[in-house]
């Protein structure tokens, strides 16, 4: 089997690939990410993967897990994984994916940022990694800030 990362309070290069390459296998598997990022939780100071995903309302998070514990052992023994205790599963409704679809951040295309000590859509945010957040899964297209000026396309 593939080897664990060791997770500390600082973000690493090696957890930040371990990462990309799961999204990359989950996304083979149409496990439909919707939004993937690391969180680093101000209390405790530990990092979690989370995967937001409608499937984990449709199907349930523990068949979630087994998809992505199913992906792990798949890995080449050389390769870095990460244990599901350090990942988190989260149906559409997740608070940090709300914060950012409300702040003016979530206006922006988001995509391989580092955010921190940040307060998103009143949720405050000590550090994270944002790998990216699919508006389509959401519902959306990509969110405009409407503004007195603004002209919004008519639909046909």
């Amino acid at each position: 089997m593939a080897k664990e990362i060791f997770m500390t309070q600082w973000f690493s290069d090696q957890m930040l690939l371990a990462g990309e390459t799961l999204i990359k296998r989950l996304d083979e598997t149409d496990a439909k990410v919707q939004a993937a990022f690391w969180i680093l939780d101000d209390e405790d100071k530990t990092w979690k993967l989370t995967i937001v995903s409608p499937l984990v309302e449709s199907e349930g998070p523990r068949n979630y897990y087994r998809r992505i514990n199913d992906i792990n052992e798949s890995a080449k023994p050389d390769e870095d994984v990460i244990a599901l205790h350090d990942i988190s599963v989260s149906n559409t409704d997740n608070r940090i994916v709300k914060a950012l679809k409300c702040s003016v951040l979530g206006n922006a295309i988001l995509g391989n940022n580092r955010l921190g000590r940040n307060t998103l859509g009143g949720v405050y945010i000590e550090d994270m990694y944002f790998y990216r957040m699919d508006w389509e899964l959401l519902g959306d297209s990509i969110p405009i800030t409407k503004t007195k000026d603004t002209v919004l396309p008519l639909n046909p």
